[in-house]
Order: C-alpha cells, then sequence, then structure tokens
C-alpha cells in the first residue's frame, strides 16, 4: 500500500473510532453562518472525527437519553435533536420562536424539555417530539430595570430546574447592573420557587456575583457558578450555594485570586479547575486549591474555550489561529499529554459530554411516580423497568421511537406496596421485532403525573 493510502487510512480509522464510541462531542464554529460537531476517543491518541453535522454559528449543545441536543442561539433560535447510534442522524429540528435568543436546554424526568431565553423574559417547556411548544412561564419579575433578567445556563436536579440570572444593563454595554440569582422552577408544580418566605413575592437566590456568566456546577446540595461580574475587572469569582437553604455561601475563590474573569468552571476535588480572562484579555487555566492558583497554560490571547475533566486528564479546547483544536493536559501539573493540538476543523467552542443514568440507579421521582433504570440495558431483546406509584392503581406505559412514533406499550397494575414491573420485550404491538436503537418508555397513571426513561435494543 502507498504511504500516502496508508496514512489516510489510519487517520479514516481513526475519525471512524472517534464516532463510533466517543469520549464526547465537540461544537466547533468561526461564528459565520454554520458550526459543526465532531466526536473524539476517550484515550491516547485522541483521534477526532470528522465532522458530523452541520449547526448554527452560535449554538450550544447537551446530552441527554443516547440523543445530542444543539440549541441555536440568536439569529437562528432553533433546537436540533441528532442520534449518535445512527450516524448521527438528525432527527429533529424546529423553531423555538424568533427573536427569543434560547440558552440552553435542561429536561424534567418526563423527558419534557425546558429552555431559558435571553432576549424575551420568558422560559419554554417543550415537548421535543410533538415539536411543540407546551408552555411559557415569564421571567419578567426576576428582571433589572431594563425589563430583561437575561437568563442563560441551567441545570436540573430531579423536578427543581436552576437558572441563572444574569441582569445585565443593555443600556450600559451589558455590565451587571447589581448581583446576579439563581431561579428556581418547579417543573412537576410548572411554577416558580419562591426561595425567601419572608420577602414579599417570589424570591430567586440571591447571590454575591454580578452576571453568572459559567455553566451551572451541581454537586448534591450545592451548586457552583463563575460570576465574571464586570469583564476586564477583577470583580467576580466561583460562587457557591447551598440549595438546601436556598443561600449563597459566597466565594469558593475570587477572581482577584484566580487572576481575572472566570470563564469556565470544572470542579477537580477540593480544588477548582478554570478558564481565566485576565485584564490585558489573555486566557490561560488556572487551578485553585486551599494552597493557592496555579497557572496550567496560558494562551497567546483569548484562545482557550472550554475544559472538561475526565478520566485523570483535564481536556482543553484551544481557538488559537493557526494551531486550533484539542488538547489534554495532567490537571495538576498542567503537562501536556498530546503533541499540540489535535485539528477540529473549524475552531473549537465546547464540549458536550455524555450524560447516562447509572446501571440500576432510580431516576428521580416525579409526583409518585417512578421508572427504574432498564435492566438489562442495552438488552437483546427484553428488559424490565420497576414502576412506583400509588397503591392499586394502574399505570399506562408507551414506547416510542426516536421519531416520537408510539411503536408499543401496556399497563402496570401498581400493588399494595406500590410496586409494578413493565416488561419490554423489543416488538411493537403486533409482535413484530423492532429495530435496534434507542425507545423512550413513557408511564403516566390516572392523575396525569408522568415518569420516563431510555432503553437500548441491540441486535
Amino acid at each position: 500500500m502507498p504511504a500516502r493510502s496508508a496514512l489516510l487510512a489510519v487517520l479514516m480509522l481513526g475519525a471512524a473510532a472517534a464516532q463510533a464510541d466517543p469520549a464526547a462531542w465537540i461544537l466547533t464554529t468561526d461564528y459565520g453562518t454554520f458550526g459543526r460537531v465532531r466526536s473524539f476517543s476517550g484515550s491516547g491518541p485522541w483521534t477526532v472525527s470528522a465532522d458530523l453535522a452541520t449547526i448554527p454559528g452560535d449554538a450550544v449543545g447537551r446530552h441527554h437519553g443516547g440523543l445530542v441536543y444543539i440549541v441555536g442561539r440568536k439569529g437562528s433560535d432553533l433546537l436540533q435533536v441528532y442520534d449518535p447510534a445512527a450516524g448521527f442522524a438528525l432527527v429533529r429540528e424546529f423553531s423555538l420562536g424568533a427573536g427569543r435568543n434560547p440558552q440552553d436546554i435542561a429536561f424534567d424526568t418526563a423527558g419534557e424539555a425546558y429552555i431559558p431565553c435571553y432576549d424575551e423574559a420568558v422560559l419554554l417547556r417543550v415537548d421535543v417530539a410533538g415539536e411543540t411548544i407546551l408552555g411559557t412561564y415569564s421571567t419578567a419579575p426576576f428582571a433589572d430595570a431594563d425589563g430583561l433578567p437575561e437568563t442563560a445556563w441551567c441545570a436540573a436536579a430531579g423536578d427543581l430546574l436552576y437558572i441563572a440570572c444574569q441582569k445585565l444593563d443593555r443600556g450600559n454595554w451589558y455590565g451587571p447592573s447589581g448581583p446576579g440569582a439563581i431561579l428556581v422552577f418547579d417543573m412537576a408544580a410548572e411554577q416558580w420557587v419562591d426561595m425567601d418566605p419572608v420577602a414579599a413575592g417570589v424570591q430567586p437566590i440571591a447571590l454575591v456575583g454580578g452576571n453568572p456568566y459559567t455553566r451551572l456546577v451541581l454537586d448534591g446540595d450545592r451548586l457552583a457558578v463563575g460570576c465574571a461580574g464586570w469583564f476586564g475587572l477583577a470583580d467576580g469569582g466561583i460562587e457557591l450555594v447551598d440549595l438546601t437553604a436556598g443561600v449563597s455561601l459566597g466565594y469558593a475563590v475570587t477572581e482577584a485570586e484566580l487572576g481575572g474573569d472566570v470563564l469556565v468552571v470544572e470542579p477537580d476535588g477540593a480544588c477548582w479547575l478554570a478558564l481565566v480572562s485576565d485584564a490585558s484579555f489573555t486566557t490561560s487555566v488556572r487551578r485553585a486549591c486551599a494552597a493557592g492558583v496555579a497557572v496550567l497554560d496560558t494562551g497567546t490571547g483569548y484562545v482557550h474555550a472550554d475544559l472538561w475533566l475526565q478520566g485523570g486528564v483535564l481536556h482543553l479546547l484551544d481557538r488559537t489561529p493557526g494551531a486550533a483544536g484539542l488538547r489534554v493536559l495532567d490537571p495538576q501539573s498542567g503537562a501536556e499529554h498530546t503533541a499540540g493540538a489535535i485539528s477540529t476543523g473549524l475552531p473549537p467552542f465546547m464540549f458536550v459530554p455524555p450524560v447516562s443514568t447509572p446501571s440500576g440507579a432510580p431516576l428521580p421521582t416525579v409526583a409518585g411516580l417512578r421508572l427504574g433504570a432498564p435492566y438489562p440495558n442495552p438488552c437483546n431483546p427484553a428488559a424490565r423497568i420497576a414502576v412506583t406509584g400509588t397503591a392499586g392503581t394502574t399505570v399506562a406505559v408507551m414506547v416510542h421511537d426516536l421519531r416520537g412514533r408510539r411503536v408499543g406499550g401496556g399497563a402496570v397494575l401498581i400493588d399494595a406496596q406500590g410496586h409494578g414491573t413493565y416488561v419490554f420485550r423489543g416488538v411493537d404491538g403486533r409482535g413484530t421485532a423492532l429495530p435496534a436503537g434507542i425507545y423512550q418508555v413513557v408511564a403516566r397513571d390516572g392523575s396525569g403525573r408522568r415518569a420516563a426513561t431510555a432503553v437500548t435494543l441491540v441486535k
């Protein structure tokens, strides 16, 4: 085989391996009309796939239930859904409403999506399978004087959705008008949660810092967020929130200690890894521990985009012109495991890590109805799913494919102890074998309460 053909074969095999068993996905963009999606392998030599999909030029992504969700932000205002198990096929794409500037996506335990918006004071509840906006919930009561609260990143834990509220003054260069907040929404009750019963009205969790800018990090009963404040000023930090008490615990580490604006936060045990932009807008990777702050990597300008700690190594997205791509570092010393950046085509912007429910772990309760994790999962062809509900009731179970079509289901009688079992048999309602793939199992009781899980059928 000629040398050039051999090299091409190696590169194609590496790209195929990255797509077949990805550690995570990478969103890339030059902030033009379109961006792209790539995947990469989880261990050395960290091969990166070819482009898997075309996405909006300003987009964020999340993984949920075996699918990758892409939220097209300002100028696109849409949601795309991709199936990694089907060659990253696009299974859904629909508008979320022009001019809303959707920012992020999270899911309740029944599989419905919630999307906060930046340019309209609204939280959307979305039926993804039906491509329908089921509800809108005003965030205007949490706004500052310009009438918009600038809701951004969000994270779900059980029935509760936490949303970063930046409160920026659009008439003053989008600077913080004061401290930011964390809004709390009860997805089961479909209403905002009052976190300060003493004060009048429905109150959010008040933050110390302004402009909660980073993705929200949930860690048990705590939440962490990087408050950037005014860009160019060391006036924020990594702030911790006690979710049980609904109060801020203040800064774990300040921007003055970090050496600049905090852009990305990643926990590492008792330490924090952060992307930081200094007063000259040069980015660096820093590790903050009780003993102090260490610089792991410094860019040539505003070039670092995202961090992801996994498998004992720190994955870094680097947008350095002419040398953009994926790099892998030691999270303690900063020593580089990769020989420079592995190209991602367009400059990389964001990691989309895989999210899964641990084997045997139940999903969070939805108002008294719950589905356990399917076992075995993946299955061939049958899996048992524990159903917990109100004793003596009958629960309807529906099975949908990735296109939202109902392909099976049944009914489960809940016994006197509140337990029942649904058996997914890998066949449709006529007994015909279903093709391999991911199927959503949705349970609904007579009170309208729902719960959902996903099962993977292999052949």
